[in-house]
């Protein structure tokens, strides 16, 4: 839960970003259904393809409404409602882990992948897993966030 929920902002600002207990339940469904399977199957190919280490930090997780403000996320924001993460593969293998993210999600289920701040290569700087929104839907969207617009991802 830590891992979830650390943030240099709210520590720096004095804001709690300690998620309710339904916030923490989704966080919990989120880790088991979808990002630990990924973890697994990241290491497999970083092993399979010497990509070094498979580490992922999270760059943002669990957001408390203040937090979010305080960052200038949307109000609807899936990391408010403990169902996102942006993932960064301490490896340096941008391209390769925002490919292999969107293999590993092809028949699964998830709201979104956003593949952040790509330069004009469609490299990312970082990856943002969505499970649900926070209507609980999962809508299967991959996205690439480019000069700060959202498109369809495309490669």
């Amino acid at each position: 839960m830590e891992e979830l929920t650390r943030s240099d902002t709210a520590r720096s600002k004095g804001i709690d970003n300690t998620p309710t207990p339904e916030h923490q339940r989704n966080l919990v469904e989120m880790v088991e259904s979808l990002i630990d399977p990924m973890r697994e199957q990241w290491a497999i190919r970083c092993a399979h393809e010497q990509l070094g280490t498979p580490q992922l930090r999270v760059s943002s997780g669990y957001r408390s409404g203040a937090l979010n403000a305080a960052v200038g996320g949307s109000a609807t924001s899936a990391h408010s409602f403990g169902y996102a993460l942006d993932l960064v593969p301490m490896n340096g293998q941008f391209r390769q882990f925002k490919n292999f993210c969107r293999e590993f999600l092809k028949n699964r289920k998830f709201d979104q992948m956003i593949s952040e701040d790509e330069d004009v290569g469609g490299v990312p700087r970082w990856v943002h897993i969505g499970y649900k929104n926070g209507e609980g839907k999962q809508r299967r969207q991959l996205l690439s966030m480019r000069n700060g617009n959202y498109i369809p991802m495309t490669a």
